[in-house]
């Protein structure tokens, strides 16, 4: 039988968000710390090195936020995404409509994203109740002027991430309980299969992200648990925060060994269970063993 190995993880910000999500690394070593509060419509951060924090509010719900190279961000507003610059004008960019047409079926709003290998920006969508089948997984190219659907048929388009040749794309849609894997010729993906199925007792797969040695790291959302997924996607470390919904983690710092982990109080959603604990909807870290790679920043 493997041993699973235990890790816990410290709260890092008590800042209490209601539903903290899409963390991501910035900053030339890495050591700021960016993620969102989507239903509290926030952009918050915290410095590794200088324990400073910061935040501002957007005049919507916001899945993401996106370092751009040149200082500022790409944030995922709902009716987004947009370019925020450093003195906070913000610039628009191709959305759904322009995909799409306008007049969605279902009120939507932008979640989890996260920069390609080949600088691409995948984003996907859910519905406020998570409508079967009526959201999807978007490209926005590299240059910022061209937006694709690329994959429909989607309820809950939570994380995704790429392996660490770039050949191979991990994807989950949250209510389908399962990682899948796609492969990856540029920016053009194919051969989608299923790779792990989680068991509903265990929560809901969420927001994740890979390391160096080829894990992925899983948000179990309702479990209080990230699991790591080795790379025969057999569970080999678990990590405890004392927070029912955690929701993502990236990794963080200079040498890119820290595991920043949001959560939330309440998914937003009328009538789900809200968490009323003490440390629900902090901001955690820790060190579990690994090393990842910097949240990838867009060229635009």
């Amino acid at each position: 039988m493997v041993q699973i190995a235990m890790i816990k993880a410290d709260v890092w910000d008590d800042r209490k968000c209601n539903l903290g999500e899409g963390p991501a690394s910035a900053g030339i070593n890495n050591q700021r710390g960016y993620w969102v509060d989507i239903t509290g419509q926030k952009v918050l951060w915290r410095d590794l090195d200088t324990d400073t924090t910061g935040e501002y509010s957007v005049d919507e719900e916001i899945g993401f936020v996106i370092p751009r190279a040149q200082g500022g961000e790409l944030i995922g507003t709902t009716s987004g995404p947009y370019l925020r610059d450093l003195d906070g004008t913000t610039h628009a960019l191709p959305n759904r409509v322009d995909v799409d047409g306008p007049g969605e079926n279902f009120p939507t709003r932008w979640n989890d994203a996260k920069v390609s290998p080949t600088g691409d920006l995948w984003l996907g969508t859910l519905t406020a109740d998570f409508t079967p089948g009526e959201s999807a997984l978007y490209r926005l190219d590299r240059d910022g002027r061209k937006m694709e659907r690329v994959i429909s048929d989607v309820t809950l388009s939570n994380g995704l991430d790429w392996s660490n040749d770039g050949k191979t794309m991990y994807y989950i849609d949250t209510m389908k309980f399962t990682i899948d894997s796609f492969d990856v010729d540029g920016n053009q993906i194919s051969n989608r299969r299923v790779r792990y199925t989680a068991n509903p007792d265990d929560g809901f797969p969420d927001g994740m992200c890979a390391d160096n040695q080829g894990g992925l790291w899983v948000a179990f959302w309702g479990s209080g648990q990230i699991r790591r997924l080795d790379e025969n996607f057999k569970v080999s470390e678990i990590i405890s925060i004392p927070a029912l919904f955690g929701s993502s983690c990236a990794f963080i710092g200079p040498n890119l060994d820290i595991l920043m982990i949001t959560t939330a109080q309440s998914s937003g959603r009328k009538n789900d269970p809200f968490d009323d604990g003490e440390h629900a909807g902090k901001t955690f870290i820790c060190k579990p063993g690994a090393t990842g790679r910097a949240t990838a920043s867009v060229s635009i």
